[in-house]
Formats: structure tokens, sequence, C-alpha cells
């Protein structure tokens, strides 16, 4: 009798020590996998987004970046200071210009439609001509580059040096060619001597002449000739599916008159289309390809377009959209179109900017 309480305690912890029945282990497991589940496609979900807004903006950044780059080119295509380039003709007395006519070559433009599309151009031969993406436009442009430099010396038309001062000098070498120019007229040479001397000298050991076309006085503007083309071409690079890279490039005329190596200015362009603004008689705008424009020098606007991706995969699918740019429809692969973009999984924006030529009527 003095027993039964210690039996009935033994059996009372015997059951609260129990463990879990197979029901409630199956249960217990469900639960856990299911909210384990919920996490891990919450965290897919949320790597998917972050992954597709990077690249969205990388994509965003990159044809920013190209744009403001040709923009500000293009603004100021033939500028020679405040010569009207329809009223003052450039004089050239440089040895080996990059340019023959600066009213001819200021603004030129190209349909790449196979390798051959530079024949007869100073490109002829170069790397360019090969490189330069078909079914792309290739677009060049030459202008005087403002300096920080004034004339304040020797200024006679035939005086053979000119006195300079200006914190711009000693970007200039030797052989290098410079602008001149003031509302009346515009000159083209090469500086025969050393330009951190702050005489500058055009003999005619690097000149057809020493004369420039006027006497100039301090209120002219020296300026560095630009000249520069833009394009579109393979870097050589592969993305993580083995898809080519793309970029916009540049090519420019060193001032010694060579020509420098193509330079890649932006990754992840991969087309790039323009259309030239023609002013008509009536002063309306028509906007053609380069192939159609009767005359480069009634261009006043350019409607510029590019296909910009990104080299990160961040689609769930393949990229069979087409995407329209001035003039040109991109479409995918397989779809038999004049150009075409690959059908992978990068995430493709096409931008479209146009730009007013502030030297064209």
């Amino acid at each position: 009798m003095n027993g039964a309480p210690e039996l009935r305690l033994l059996a009372r912890l015997s059951k609260s020590q129990r463990g879990l029945s197979l029901v409630e282990l199956m249960i217990a497991l469900a639960l856990s996998a299911t909210l384990i589940f919920g996490i891990f496609t919450v965290y897919l979900d949320s790597s998917r987004t972050s992954r597709m807004s990077a690249a969205l903006a990388r994509t965003q950044e990159a044809a920013r970046i190209a744009t403001d780059i040709m923009a500000r080119d293009m603004r100021m295509v033939g500028f020679q200071g405040c010569a009207d380039p329809d009223d003052v003709t450039l004089n050239i007395i440089a040895n080996n210009p990059p340019t023959a006519d600066f009213f001819e070559t200021t603004l030129r433009g190209w349909e790449v439609s196979d390798g051959t599309w530079a024949d007869g151009t100073e490109f002829d031969g170069e790397e360019i001509e090969a490189n330069a993406i078909v079914g792309s436009d290739v677009i060049s442009v030459q202008r005087g580059e403002t300096m920080e430099i004034e004339l304040t010396g020797n200024m006679k038309a035939d005086n053979a040096n000119i006195q300079v001062l200006g914190d711009d000098i000693v970007r200039f070498s030797q052989n290098d060619i410079v602008m001149i120019s003031d509302c009346e007229a515009a000159d083209l040479f090469r500086i025969s001597s050393e330009p951190s001397s702050g005489t500058w000298a055009h003999a005619k050991n690097v000149n057809s002449s020493n004369r420039l076309s006027q006497a100039y006085t301090d209120s002219a503007r020296i300026m560095r000739f630009s000249s520069s083309v833009y394009f579109v071409a393979d870097t050589g690079r592969d993305d993580v599916q083995g898809n080519d890279i793309f970029a916009l490039y540049r090519q420019a005329n060193n001032l010694d008159g060579s020509v420098q190596s193509p330079q890649e200015i932006v990754e992840g362009v991969e087309n790039l289309q323009i259309e030239y603004g023609e002013l008509l008689g009536t002063n309306n705008v028509r906007y053609r390809p380069a192939d159609e424009v009767g005359n480069m020098a009634s261009v006043v606007a350019l409607r510029i377009g590019m296909l910009v991706s990104n080299a990160d995969p961040v689609r769930d699918d393949n990229d069979i959209a087409d995407y329209a740019l001035p003039g040109e429809t991109i479409t995918e692969a397989s779809g038999g179109g004049t150009v075409t973009h690959p059908e992978d999984q990068r995430l493709r924006r096409t931008f479209v900017t146009t730009v007013m030529l502030r030297n064209r009527d």
C-alpha cells in the first residue's frame, strides 16, 4: 500500500517523457520544409530582382556616358571660333593636315554594309575599316576645341611666329596642329618651335607657307584641332555564356597628323544608328541615314540611337525582342533580319537622343 504513490509517480513521469509520434514528426518536417522553401524562394526572387536592377542601372549608365561623350563632340561640329563656317574658309598651311577641305569633312557618316565601307577615305586599310561591325553606323566629326591660351604678340601675317600665354600650352608639342581664328578668318598651321617657349613659330619646314591669311589681334582664339570618328566593334572579350561583348570606340587624329589606334570608350554598346537632319527649303528638318543625305553641309541635327546591353545574363529566357533605332530595327538572330542581336539572356535597352548642331543654320 505504501508503494502505490511511488508507482503512480513513476507512471506519470514515464508518460511525460514519451517521444514524438511518426505523424507528429512528419508534420514538423513538412512545416519546416515549407518555411525553408518560402525563405529560399524569397531569397532567389530578391537576388534576381537585385541582379536585374543592377544590370539595368549599369546599362543606363553606359548609355548616358556614351551619349554624353558623343553629344559633346557632335554639338560643336565645324566649330572655328566666332568665324562662321558658311562664310569663312579655313586656310590650311599645315603639312599633312587631317583635312584638305574643312567645310567638306567637318561631318561625315557611313552605313557599314561590309568591310570595304571606308574605301577612298583616310580610314581605308585602317583597323576601323575591318573592325566596325556590319549593320552599324560610323560617324566622323571635326572641330576646333577651345583652349586656355591667349595670343599676346607678334601678330603680323607675314611673321613666322606668334606669342602665346596660358595654362594649356603644356598640352601641345612641337609639330602639333593649331587652329587660330577670329570672326573674319581662320588658319590651320603646325607649330615648328617648342611650344613651352611661349613663341609658336609656323615656319615652312612643317607648313606649306609661313604666312597666315591675315594679321590677328589679341581677340583671336587659339584652338586644338579635333578630328574624331565613332563606331561599334567587338572588344575580343566574352561574357560568362561565351557571347561576344561589344563596345563604342573612338579613333582620333593625333596632332602630329598620325592616326591613333581605336580606343574603347564604353562597354556594352552593341549597335549605333544615326539619322542626319537636313534643313529643307521649307525650314523643316528631314531625318535620313547617311547614304541618303544629299549634302552634309545642310545637316543641322543628328538623331543618335544605341542598343546597349549588360554582360551579366540576368534574364530567365533568351532575348528574342525587336529593338527600333533611328532608321533600323534590330531583330533576333534567328529572325532573318538585316541587322540582328544574339538570342542570349543579356538585358538590352535602346537609347535615342537628338543633338542640335550649334554651328549650322
